[in-house]
């Protein structure tokens, strides 16, 4: 798709961030499957933000990251890609609906004694889920812990703490997740990565919005419309707000002097919902929450699936139930958008 110059917002660099931060939908879209930026944001952060001995010390824990897809460009993107996508194709994300309302459905039992949606509801259903794909037995808080300090480490890898945090959680992962080569093992760690925090957080900020409004709660009790709900807390609360690339080359591209090596930082909610354009290949109300292009989430079923199930689980479960007094606890983390925690009261349960 090309656009005029007039039709979007250009790249703006952020001094700050010393970055260029693109927001407009249509130029994400454009940078997101456009060949002069690169997906190999982990080896150029590890340059500019780690020393040259955290390098060398932590070597192992950047190798690995490096080795996850999501940081490589076609065409070794599209050959990693490619298994991974057989293995969570349409068919098996449906035969996997029983197994979800099990995880449900247990998970809800124990938020019966807790009163915590998050950690007894949300990051238990993702957890067991991914647990079960991936075929490891580490409970959902090991999970959710491994998880939390790769994410942290990714976000701030100047941070000698974070390194050091990371690279024991990715001695056990390696342990747990045993493979026959270490890009096989860095692919599963991947998609047990991948399958964590965003869901949570999708999980937890879909109970709060059906919690937070009588209409969608009644809509969800008369099991209407529950995947457009899902969508809608998607696009009001992106689990992820946005991914970088590096620039690959210097060249000119929306009216800006790009130089090689440079960070870009793309906005996957940045006007929510794209404007319908003429030659737009897709659907005018296509949103960018799970990425564009080649690099699209190969999990985004799965993760759809994990919420309308919670969702009509929940409101099945606990007809009566409602927030507690300042239930929604926010988090910090500077990856992700999520609640840390969601405490409800359940009713006669």
């Amino acid at each position: 798709m090309t656009l005029a110059a007039d039709d979007v917002r250009g790249m703006d660099w952020d001094d700050g961030l010393e970055c260029w931060v693109v927001s407009d939908p249509a130029l994400a879209r454009q940078v997101l499957n456009h060949p002069g930026f690169s997906s190999q944001t982990s080896a150029r952060l590890c340059e500019l933000y780690m020393t040259e001995q955290a390098r060398q010390e932590h070597h192992p824990l950047t190798e690995f990251l490096r080795l996850w897809f999501v940081h490589t460009d076609d065409p070794q993107h599209a050959a990693l890609r490619k298994p991974v996508q057989r293995l969570l194709s349409p068919s098996y994300i449906r035969s996997l609906a029983p197994r979800i309302t099990e995880i449900v459905d247990w998970c809800l039992e124990d938020l019966a004694r807790t009163g915590d949606v998050v950690p007894s509801l949300a990051e238990a259903v993702s957890g067991r889920v991914m647990a079960h794909i991936v075929g490891v037995d580490e409970p959902p808080s090991v999970l959710h812990t491994w998880s939390q300090r790769l994410s942290a480490f990714i976000a701030a890898m100047y941070r000698r703490d974070h390194a050091k945090s990371a690279h024991e959680v990715m001695l056990q992962m390696q342990q747990s997740l045993a493979r026959e080569s270490p890009q096989d093992t860095a692919t599963w760690a991947m998609i047990l990565f991948g399958g964590l925090e965003t869901t949570a957080s999708l999980l937890s900020s879909c109970i709060l919005a059906v919690l937070s409004d009588p209409a969608l709660w009644a809509a969800v009790r008369a099991d209407d419309g529950v995947e457009a709900i899902v969508e809608s807390v998607l696009v009001q609360r992106p689990p992820l707000r946005n991914v970088s690339r590096v620039v690959a080359e210097d060249f000119q591209f929306a009216g800006s002097r790009l130089r090689s090596g440079d960070l870009v930082m793309v906005s996957l909610a940045g006007g929510a919902l794209l404007e319908d354009r003429p030659g737009c290949p897709v659907s005018e109300r296509q949103h960018l929450i799970f990425g564009f292009g080649s690099h699209y989430c190969v999990g985004a079923p799965l993760a759809r699936l994990e919420a309308a199930t919670t969702l009509r689980r929940f409101v099945q479960r606990f007809p009566d139930a409602r927030l507690a007094e300042n239930g929604a606890v926010w988090g910090p983390n500077i990856s992700y958008v999520g609640l840390d925690h969601l405490y409800v009261e359940l009713g006669g349960r």
